[in-house]
């Protein structure tokens, strides 16, 4: 009888450690540009929050051909990081036929590192530049991939799992 008590406990225990942590769902607000030129007028309105505050290397990017494309990537850097981390990849894309959207997320990229902007960072925030990214990249392209590491990352996987615009995310 001690051991059933003790094996209920622990099996109570066990389901109370392992349940998901609180918090509430953080649904997508989608507002897709209508076209090409509202997507690079979206993306211009984007990099100009970047302001004199930020790393000239981290600024906003975008690598059109001038055109809608088959495919609009949109690459999110990692937390601490900046578009920077991209250049490479971004170009390389680019040159194989992408329109390429690397924006900067909140609090990032600023040329005084000892700012405390991540500190401000919260779910609401990463989840508004997630959809505002993926907004840019519906009009820039046909099928839109969200590529991320770190925090983008997550909300790369975030965009895939809310957004049912988003082909593909890596």
């Amino acid at each position: 009888m001690r051991r059933l008590v003790i094996l209920a406990l622990l099996l109570a225990l066990a389901a109370l450690l392992l349940r998901p942590l609180g918090g509430e769902r953080v649904p997508a607000r989608p507002d897709p540009a209508a076209g090409y030129d509202e997507a690079l007028r979206r993306a211009a309105a984007i990099a100009a929050r970047d302001g004199a505050r930020v790393d000239t290397v981290c600024r906003t990017r975008l690598l059109t051909l001038g055109r809608r494309t088959p495919r609009a990537v949109v690459l999110l850097h990692g937390l601490t990081n900046c578009p920077g981390q991209f250049r490479a990849l971004g170009e390389r894309l680019h040159e194989r036929g992408a329109n390429v959207f690397v924006p900067r997320l909140p609090g990032h990229g600023l040329a005084d590192r000892m700012s405390e902007a991540h500190a401000r960072l919260d779910a609401e925030a990463l989840r508004r530049a997630t959809d505002e990214a993926v907004d840019v990249a519906r009009g820039l392209g046909d099928s839109v991939v969200v590529v991320g590491l770190c925090v983008g990352g997550t909300m790369a996987a975030w965009a895939a799992q809310e957004r049912a615009d988003v082909a593909r995310a890596v």
